[in-house]
């Protein structure tokens, strides 16, 4: 049994104090509200949930980040709901790199918009959580730990049901980098099966742990 898998009340209790716990009262009412109108509720509602394994995740593997990584989980898909057509004409507007997938489906563009919105949205201005945000949709190669702990906590919350899902719960306990490149791998059969345009920054990020597990196997033969 996954140690992600928690029963509903927890996560919900949670979740109203989860925001961030250096924040006084007031901040995480204003911050909470503001979710719950930028997302509706079911969004809020995994929102919640990827920040709660998001912070499970960087006990495990970075307990300096547990701060970061409730507002990082809590505030990634700030910019879901926004028209796909919106989300392109802002990324065009600041001039972000755009792939030919992320053209073809604007949405995949919601973590990178969702970063530009945090300061403007909810007066976040935190480096390392905005680039958390811009990567948890397709990820990276070479990205940063809170990156990996918010593009796995994402896939693992538990209001996701997928193949393989325990398995790769259980894997992110022990090894982060085998989980991300689990994530990855599931995302690319995902989107090969539906007979999408693959996101060239997942295919990156394939290569780049697949060629870092293979690293690790060798040197441990030595």
């Amino acid at each position: 049994m996954s140690h992600f898998s928690a029963d509903p009340a927890p996560e919900h209790r949670d979740c109203a104090a989860i925001i961030c716990a250096m924040l006084e009262h007031s901040e995480r009412e204003r911050l909470s509200q503001l979710l719950r109108e930028y997302m509706g509720a079911k969004r809020h509602d995994h929102s919640c949930k990827v920040a709660t394994a998001c912070v499970r995740l960087a006990r495990i593997h970075a307990p300096g980040l547990e701060d970061q990584a409730e507002l990082a989980g809590l505030l990634h898909d700030n910019a879901k709901s926004l028209p796909a057509p919106d989300q392109l004409a802002i990324a065009r507007e600041r001039h972000l790199s755009i792939s030919a997938a992320e053209e073809q489906s604007p949405g995949l563009l919601h973590g990178k918009v969702g970063a530009l919105l945090l300061k403007r949205r909810f007066g976040i201005a935190d480096p390392v959580v905005e680039q958390a945000i811009s990567d948890h949709v397709t990820g990276r190669p070479g990205m940063g730990l809170l990156s990996g702990l918010l593009y796995v906590a994402d896939y693992v919350s538990a209001d996701r049901e997928l193949p393989g899902l325990d398995e790769i719960r259980t894997l992110a306990q022990s090894d982060l980098d085998a989980a991300v490149f689990a994530v990855a791998s599931a995302k690319l059969r995902h989107v090969i099966e539906r007979g999408l345009l693959i996101e060239s920054n997942t295919v990156d990020l394939y290569n780049y742990y697949r060629d870092h597990a293979r690293r690790n196997r060798m040197e441990e033969q030595n």
